[in-house]
Protein backbone atom coordinates (compact mmCIF):
# COMPACT_ATOMS: atom_id res chain seq x y z
CA UNK A 1 0.00 0.00 0.00
CA UNK A 2 2.77 2.39 0.28
CA UNK A 3 4.17 1.59 -2.31
CA UNK A 4 1.16 2.10 -4.03
CA UNK A 5 0.57 6.13 -2.48
CA UNK A 6 4.02 6.99 -3.67
CA UNK A 7 3.16 5.61 -7.25
CA UNK A 8 0.12 7.80 -7.00
CA UNK A 9 1.88 10.47 -5.98
CA UNK A 10 4.44 10.06 -8.62
CA UNK A 11 1.89 10.18 -11.55
CA UNK A 12 0.04 13.08 -9.65
CA UNK A 13 2.98 15.01 -10.24
CA UNK A 14 2.48 14.67 -13.92
CA UNK A 15 -0.82 15.71 -14.47
CA UNK A 16 -0.50 19.68 -15.03
CA UNK A 17 -0.24 20.91 -18.78
CA UNK A 18 3.63 21.63 -18.77
CA UNK A 19 4.75 18.05 -17.66
CA UNK A 20 2.71 16.70 -19.98
CA UNK A 21 3.76 18.96 -23.00
CA UNK A 22 7.38 18.65 -22.22
CA UNK A 23 6.69 14.33 -21.70
CA UNK A 24 5.32 14.19 -25.03
CA UNK A 25 7.61 16.56 -27.00
CA UNK A 26 10.37 14.50 -25.57
CA UNK A 27 9.57 11.41 -27.05
CA UNK A 28 9.26 13.10 -30.62
CA UNK A 29 12.58 15.50 -30.91
CA UNK A 30 16.07 14.94 -30.39
CA UNK A 31 16.63 17.88 -27.63
CA UNK A 32 20.16 17.88 -27.62
CA UNK A 33 20.70 21.41 -29.75
CA UNK A 34 17.22 22.93 -29.16
CA UNK A 35 17.97 24.95 -25.99
CA UNK A 36 14.76 26.68 -26.01
CA UNK A 37 12.99 23.55 -25.51
CA UNK A 38 14.05 23.64 -22.23
CA UNK A 39 11.85 26.11 -20.15
CA UNK A 40 12.57 27.49 -17.56
CA UNK A 41 16.68 27.99 -17.33
CA UNK A 42 18.15 29.57 -14.62
CA UNK A 43 21.72 31.34 -15.04
CA UNK A 44 25.26 29.62 -14.00
CA UNK A 45 27.18 32.93 -13.87
CA UNK A 46 30.43 32.47 -15.76
CA UNK A 47 33.33 35.48 -15.62
CA UNK A 48 32.56 38.68 -16.48
CA UNK A 49 35.39 38.39 -18.91
CA UNK A 50 35.20 34.97 -20.47
CA UNK A 51 38.65 33.74 -21.96
CA UNK A 52 38.04 32.24 -25.16
CA UNK A 53 40.44 29.54 -26.15
CA UNK A 54 43.21 29.70 -28.53
CA UNK A 55 43.28 27.04 -31.49
CA UNK A 56 46.93 25.65 -31.52
CA UNK A 57 48.44 23.14 -34.43
CA UNK A 58 51.27 21.45 -32.41
CA UNK A 59 49.11 18.30 -32.44
CA UNK A 60 51.76 15.31 -33.20
CA UNK A 61 48.40 13.78 -34.72
CA UNK A 62 47.91 13.54 -38.53
CA UNK A 63 45.52 15.84 -40.46
CA UNK A 64 44.09 12.75 -42.23
CA UNK A 65 43.40 10.63 -38.56
CA UNK A 66 41.06 13.80 -37.41
CA UNK A 67 39.18 13.98 -40.92
CA UNK A 68 38.59 10.43 -40.65
CA UNK A 69 37.66 10.59 -37.00
CA UNK A 70 35.60 13.70 -38.03
CA UNK A 71 33.81 11.68 -40.94
CA UNK A 72 33.26 8.99 -38.65
CA UNK A 73 31.57 11.37 -36.21
CA UNK A 74 29.69 13.62 -38.63
CA UNK A 75 27.98 10.38 -39.52
CA UNK A 76 26.73 9.68 -36.61
CA UNK A 77 24.83 13.43 -35.56
CA UNK A 78 28.14 14.70 -33.96
CA UNK A 79 27.45 18.60 -33.43
CA UNK A 80 31.30 19.40 -32.17
CA UNK A 81 34.49 17.38 -31.55
CA UNK A 82 37.10 18.95 -29.72
CA UNK A 83 40.51 17.61 -28.50
CA UNK A 84 42.49 20.00 -25.98
CA UNK A 85 46.69 18.09 -25.69
CA UNK A 86 48.51 19.03 -22.37
CA UNK A 87 45.92 21.87 -21.83
CA UNK A 88 46.15 23.75 -25.24
CA UNK A 89 42.85 23.65 -27.86
CA UNK A 90 44.29 21.20 -30.81
CA UNK A 91 41.73 20.63 -32.91
CA UNK A 92 37.78 21.88 -32.96
CA UNK A 93 35.32 20.66 -35.23
CA UNK A 94 31.72 21.77 -35.79
CA UNK A 95 28.66 20.74 -37.66
CA UNK A 96 25.56 22.83 -37.67
CA UNK A 97 26.65 24.47 -34.50
CA UNK A 98 28.56 27.46 -33.21
CA UNK A 99 30.98 27.55 -30.52
CA UNK A 100 29.25 29.80 -28.61
CA UNK A 101 26.20 28.03 -28.58
CA UNK A 102 25.47 25.82 -25.68
CA UNK A 103 23.73 21.93 -25.87
CA UNK A 104 21.88 19.87 -22.64
CA UNK A 105 24.84 17.82 -21.22
CA UNK A 106 22.51 15.77 -20.16
CA UNK A 107 24.31 13.49 -17.67
CA UNK A 108 27.98 14.53 -18.17
CA UNK A 109 26.56 16.79 -15.43
CA UNK A 110 27.01 13.99 -12.63
CA UNK A 111 30.63 14.48 -12.52
CA UNK A 112 30.46 18.41 -12.17
CA UNK A 113 28.33 17.82 -9.59
CA UNK A 114 30.77 15.04 -8.28
CA UNK A 115 33.48 17.72 -8.82
CA UNK A 116 31.33 20.39 -6.71
CA UNK A 117 30.83 17.60 -3.83
CA UNK A 118 34.88 18.17 -3.55
CA UNK A 119 34.67 21.20 -3.34
CA UNK A 120 32.12 21.29 -0.93
CA UNK A 121 34.22 18.74 1.30
CA UNK A 122 37.12 21.34 0.95
CA UNK A 123 35.52 23.54 2.04
CA UNK A 124 34.21 22.32 5.12
CA UNK A 125 30.55 22.39 4.02
CA UNK A 126 30.39 18.50 4.04
CA UNK A 127 32.46 16.45 6.70
CA UNK A 128 33.60 13.45 4.41
CA UNK A 129 31.99 11.03 2.08
CA UNK A 130 31.60 8.99 5.12
CA UNK A 131 28.89 11.26 6.40
CA UNK A 132 25.14 9.46 6.67
CA UNK A 133 22.96 12.00 4.47
CA UNK A 134 20.40 11.90 6.66
CA UNK A 135 22.87 14.30 8.81
CA UNK A 136 22.09 16.73 5.69
CA UNK A 137 18.45 15.70 4.67
CA UNK A 138 16.38 15.07 7.31
CA UNK A 139 14.16 13.44 5.31
CA UNK A 140 16.20 10.56 5.43
CA UNK A 141 16.28 10.13 9.47
CA UNK A 142 12.47 8.14 9.79
CA UNK A 143 13.14 4.70 7.75
CA UNK A 144 16.09 2.47 5.85
CA UNK A 145 17.35 5.45 3.67
CA UNK A 146 19.14 6.74 7.19
CA UNK A 147 21.86 4.77 6.18
CA UNK A 148 22.76 5.89 2.62
CA UNK A 149 26.33 7.89 3.18
CA UNK A 150 27.81 10.41 0.73
CA UNK A 151 29.92 8.03 -0.59
CA UNK A 152 26.63 5.30 -1.78
CA UNK A 153 24.95 8.41 -3.60
CA UNK A 154 28.34 9.10 -5.52
CA UNK A 155 29.12 5.69 -6.41
CA UNK A 156 25.51 4.42 -7.32
CA UNK A 157 25.15 2.21 -4.46
CA UNK A 158 22.95 4.05 -2.21
CA UNK A 159 19.64 0.79 -2.74
CA UNK A 160 17.28 3.58 -3.71
CA UNK A 161 14.48 1.92 -6.13
CA UNK A 162 15.39 2.31 -9.85
CA UNK A 163 14.39 5.15 -11.46
CA UNK A 164 13.60 3.44 -14.20
CA UNK A 165 11.71 0.45 -13.29
CA UNK A 166 8.43 -0.23 -15.09
CA UNK A 167 5.56 -2.59 -14.22
CA UNK A 168 1.94 -2.71 -13.30
CA UNK A 169 3.27 -1.64 -9.44
CA UNK A 170 5.68 0.90 -10.44
CA UNK A 171 5.04 3.99 -12.19
CA UNK A 172 8.90 4.81 -13.58
CA UNK A 173 10.02 7.53 -11.07
CA UNK A 174 12.39 8.85 -13.76
CA UNK A 175 9.29 10.38 -15.81
CA UNK A 176 8.10 12.65 -13.09
CA UNK A 177 11.67 13.44 -11.80
CA UNK A 178 12.59 14.59 -15.76
CA UNK A 179 9.01 15.98 -16.47
CA UNK A 180 7.54 16.95 -13.10
CA UNK A 181 6.86 20.70 -11.69
CA UNK A 182 8.43 19.82 -7.70
CA UNK A 183 11.25 17.94 -7.80
CA UNK A 184 12.24 19.03 -4.23
CA UNK A 185 9.97 17.18 -3.10
CA UNK A 186 9.66 14.44 -5.79
CA UNK A 187 13.34 13.31 -5.12
CA UNK A 188 12.11 12.00 -1.57
CA UNK A 189 9.87 9.54 -2.93
CA UNK A 190 11.95 6.96 -3.83
CA UNK A 191 12.00 4.34 -1.26
CA UNK A 192 15.24 1.77 -0.31
CA UNK A 193 15.20 -1.81 -1.34
CA UNK A 194 17.75 -3.12 -0.87
CA UNK A 195 20.48 -2.31 1.88
CA UNK A 196 23.20 0.57 0.57
CA UNK A 197 27.02 -0.30 -0.63
CA UNK A 198 26.26 -3.63 -1.91
CA UNK A 199 25.44 -3.40 -5.50
CA UNK A 200 25.37 -0.94 -8.03
CA UNK A 201 22.26 0.72 -9.72
CA UNK A 202 22.28 3.27 -12.00
CA UNK A 203 20.14 6.10 -10.73
CA UNK A 204 19.35 9.82 -11.41
CA UNK A 205 17.92 10.31 -7.93
CA UNK A 206 21.70 9.38 -6.57
CA UNK A 207 22.98 12.51 -8.36
CA UNK A 208 19.96 14.96 -7.58
CA UNK A 209 20.01 14.03 -4.01
CA UNK A 210 23.74 14.91 -3.97
CA UNK A 211 22.37 18.60 -6.06
CA UNK A 212 19.82 18.72 -3.09
CA UNK A 213 22.69 18.62 -0.48
CA UNK A 214 24.75 21.46 -2.17
CA UNK A 215 22.11 23.62 -1.86
CA UNK A 216 21.10 23.10 1.63
CA UNK A 217 25.02 23.10 2.93
CA UNK A 218 26.08 26.13 0.85
CA UNK A 219 22.67 28.20 1.27
CA UNK A 220 23.02 28.85 -2.46
CA UNK A 221 20.63 27.51 -5.54
CA UNK A 222 22.49 24.96 -7.15
CA UNK A 223 23.44 27.27 -10.07
CA UNK A 224 24.69 29.79 -7.91
CA UNK A 225 27.26 26.78 -6.40
CA UNK A 226 28.55 26.01 -9.92
CA UNK A 227 28.94 29.44 -10.82
CA UNK A 228 30.97 30.80 -7.57
CA UNK A 229 33.23 27.54 -7.08
CA UNK A 230 33.31 26.34 -11.11
CA UNK A 231 32.41 28.76 -13.59
CA UNK A 232 33.31 32.21 -12.35
CA UNK A 233 37.04 31.04 -11.42
CA UNK A 234 37.82 29.10 -14.57
CA UNK A 235 37.11 32.04 -16.54
CA UNK A 236 33.56 30.16 -18.19
CA UNK A 237 30.99 31.74 -19.99
CA UNK A 238 27.64 31.73 -18.47
CA UNK A 239 26.03 28.77 -18.75
CA UNK A 240 22.34 27.17 -17.44
CA UNK A 241 20.93 25.08 -15.53
CA UNK A 242 17.33 23.32 -16.40
CA UNK A 243 14.48 24.06 -13.75
CA UNK A 244 11.24 22.17 -12.78
CA UNK A 245 9.31 25.34 -13.31
CA UNK A 246 9.50 29.62 -12.66
CA UNK A 247 11.11 29.67 -9.33
CA UNK A 248 11.74 26.70 -8.53
CA UNK A 249 15.15 24.08 -8.42
CA UNK A 250 17.17 22.88 -10.83
CA UNK A 251 17.49 19.41 -12.20
CA UNK A 252 20.86 18.42 -11.03
CA UNK A 253 21.55 14.80 -12.47
CA UNK A 254 21.15 16.24 -16.27
CA UNK A 255 20.58 18.99 -18.48
CA UNK A 256 23.52 21.50 -17.77
CA UNK A 257 23.96 24.16 -20.70
CA UNK A 258 27.45 25.37 -22.02
CA UNK A 259 29.78 25.97 -24.16
CA UNK A 260 31.64 23.01 -25.52
CA UNK A 261 35.12 24.64 -25.01
CA UNK A 262 34.09 25.50 -21.02
CA UNK A 263 33.67 21.74 -20.62
CA UNK A 264 36.95 20.95 -21.75
CA UNK A 265 38.28 23.37 -19.20
CA UNK A 266 36.35 21.58 -16.26
CA UNK A 267 37.62 18.53 -17.98
CA UNK A 268 40.71 19.40 -17.63
CA UNK A 269 41.03 20.16 -14.14
CA UNK A 270 41.60 16.40 -13.61
CA UNK A 271 44.65 16.71 -15.53
CA UNK A 272 46.06 19.74 -13.52
CA UNK A 273 45.80 18.45 -9.95
CA UNK A 274 42.30 21.01 -9.69
CA UNK A 275 44.62 24.16 -10.94
CA UNK A 276 43.37 26.63 -13.16
CA UNK A 277 46.41 29.00 -14.17
CA UNK A 278 44.18 32.80 -15.73
CA UNK A 279 45.88 34.75 -18.55
CA UNK A 280 47.79 36.87 -16.05
CA UNK A 281 49.43 33.74 -14.51
CA UNK A 282 47.63 33.56 -11.08
CA UNK A 283 46.50 29.48 -9.79
CA UNK A 284 43.23 29.01 -8.58
CA UNK A 285 42.76 25.89 -7.09
CA UNK A 286 39.46 24.69 -7.83
CA UNK A 287 39.32 21.45 -5.74
CA UNK A 288 42.12 19.82 -4.73
CA UNK A 289 43.94 16.81 -6.26
CA UNK A 290 43.27 14.62 -3.55
CA UNK A 291 39.58 15.06 -3.95
CA UNK A 292 40.14 14.24 -8.47
CA UNK A 293 42.09 11.05 -7.64
CA UNK A 294 39.12 9.72 -5.07
CA UNK A 295 37.01 10.40 -8.14
CA UNK A 296 38.52 7.95 -10.13
CA UNK A 297 39.08 5.38 -7.76
CA UNK A 298 37.46 2.46 -9.00
CA UNK A 299 34.80 1.76 -6.39
CA UNK A 300 32.10 -0.95 -7.29
CA UNK A 301 34.35 -3.61 -6.20
CA UNK A 302 34.41 -7.00 -4.35
CA UNK A 303 37.18 -5.69 -1.95
CA UNK A 304 34.68 -2.64 -1.09
CA UNK A 305 31.87 -5.11 -0.61
CA UNK A 306 30.10 -5.10 -3.67
CA UNK A 307 28.49 -8.29 -4.85
CA UNK A 308 25.87 -7.96 -7.51
CA UNK A 309 27.16 -11.00 -9.77
CA UNK A 310 28.39 -8.98 -12.42
CA UNK A 311 31.33 -10.48 -14.63
CA UNK A 312 32.52 -6.95 -14.75
CA UNK A 313 34.15 -4.44 -11.66
CA UNK A 314 35.27 -1.25 -11.02
CA UNK A 315 33.80 0.16 -13.81
CA UNK A 316 32.52 3.40 -11.78
CA UNK A 317 34.35 6.04 -9.10
CA UNK A 318 32.42 9.14 -7.89
CA UNK A 319 30.04 10.21 -10.74
CA UNK A 320 32.11 9.48 -13.54
CA UNK A 321 32.83 6.31 -15.61
CA UNK A 322 36.35 4.43 -15.51
CA UNK A 323 35.91 2.23 -18.41
CA UNK A 324 34.36 1.08 -21.29
CA UNK A 325 31.13 -0.64 -21.35
CA UNK A 326 28.69 -2.34 -23.34
CA UNK A 327 24.90 -0.69 -22.38
CA UNK A 328 22.62 -3.93 -21.12
CA UNK A 329 25.55 -6.46 -20.20
CA UNK A 330 26.17 -4.35 -16.67
CA UNK A 331 23.29 -4.60 -13.92
CA UNK A 332 21.83 -1.29 -12.84
CA UNK A 333 22.63 0.33 -16.22
CA UNK A 334 19.60 0.98 -18.58
CA UNK A 335 20.17 0.26 -22.45
CA UNK A 336 19.28 3.52 -23.14
CA UNK A 337 21.19 5.60 -21.16
CA UNK A 338 24.40 5.33 -22.95
CA UNK A 339 25.86 4.10 -26.01
CA UNK A 340 27.72 0.68 -26.07
CA UNK A 341 31.63 0.49 -26.79
CA UNK A 342 32.68 -2.14 -29.31
CA UNK A 343 36.38 -2.62 -27.36
CA UNK A 344 37.89 -1.91 -24.15
CA UNK A 345 40.13 1.45 -24.14
CA UNK A 346 43.91 1.20 -24.70
CA UNK A 347 44.40 3.59 -22.55
CA UNK A 348 44.13 1.76 -18.85
CA UNK A 349 44.58 5.33 -17.52
CA UNK A 350 41.30 6.76 -18.91
CA UNK A 351 37.93 7.92 -18.02
CA UNK A 352 35.32 9.82 -19.04
CA UNK A 353 31.90 12.00 -18.52
CA UNK A 354 28.62 10.55 -20.29
CA UNK A 355 25.54 11.61 -20.89
CA UNK A 356 22.74 9.93 -23.09
CA UNK A 357 22.55 10.09 -26.64
CA UNK A 358 26.22 9.76 -26.81
CA UNK A 359 27.89 13.18 -25.14
CA UNK A 360 31.12 12.10 -24.07
CA UNK A 361 34.33 13.87 -22.30
CA UNK A 362 37.21 11.84 -22.57
CA UNK A 363 40.40 12.47 -20.13
CA UNK A 364 43.57 10.76 -20.60
CA UNK A 365 46.02 11.72 -18.02
CA UNK A 366 48.71 9.56 -19.69
CA UNK A 367 48.79 11.22 -23.23
CA UNK A 368 47.60 14.73 -21.22
CA UNK A 369 44.59 14.66 -23.60
CA UNK A 370 40.54 15.65 -23.18
CA UNK A 371 38.60 15.16 -25.91
CA UNK A 372 34.43 16.20 -26.41
CA UNK A 373 31.84 14.62 -28.61
CA UNK A 374 28.46 16.51 -28.52
CA UNK A 375 25.73 16.08 -30.93
CA UNK A 376 22.35 14.34 -31.63
CA UNK A 377 21.73 10.35 -30.88
CA UNK A 378 24.12 7.99 -32.36
CA UNK A 379 23.30 4.82 -34.77
CA UNK A 380 23.37 2.27 -31.96
CA UNK A 381 24.24 -0.47 -34.46
CA UNK A 382 27.16 1.05 -36.22
CA UNK A 383 28.15 3.44 -32.92
CA UNK A 384 31.48 2.14 -30.56
CA UNK A 385 32.11 4.67 -27.64
CA UNK A 386 35.73 3.50 -27.36
CA UNK A 387 36.77 4.21 -30.88
CA UNK A 388 37.69 8.39 -30.61
CA UNK A 389 39.68 7.55 -27.83
CA UNK A 390 41.13 4.48 -28.75
CA UNK A 391 42.35 6.13 -31.98
CA UNK A 392 43.79 9.07 -30.79
CA UNK A 393 45.64 7.52 -27.81
CA UNK A 394 47.32 4.85 -30.28
CA UNK A 395 48.33 7.78 -33.06
CA UNK A 396 49.54 9.38 -29.81
CA UNK A 397 51.56 6.52 -28.60
CA UNK A 398 53.25 5.71 -32.40
CA UNK A 399 54.56 8.97 -32.06
CA UNK A 400 56.05 9.18 -28.71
Amino acid sequence: MKMLKLNVSNMASMLNTTSMRQAIQGLIISPITQVDWYKPLTWVKGSQTPVELTLHHEFPVSDALLNEIGDYLCAHQTRAFLVMHKGRLVHAQYRNFKKSDTFNSMSMVKTVVGIAIGVAIDRGMIGSVDDLVETYLSEFQVDERRHITIEHLLTMQSGLRSDSLISFASFPSIVPLYFGVDVERQVFTLPSVAPAGQYFEYNNYNTHLLGVILERVSGLPLADFFSKYIFQPLDCHDAALWLDREGGKARAFAALFAQPEDWLRVANLFLTEGRYETASGEVRQIVSAAWLKQMVTPRNTVERGLNHGATDYGFYGYQVWLKAHDKGALRGIPSFEGMPAKHAHDDSSAFYFEGLKGQYLFVSPKHDLVIMRMGEMVNRKTWDGSYILNALTRALTEAS
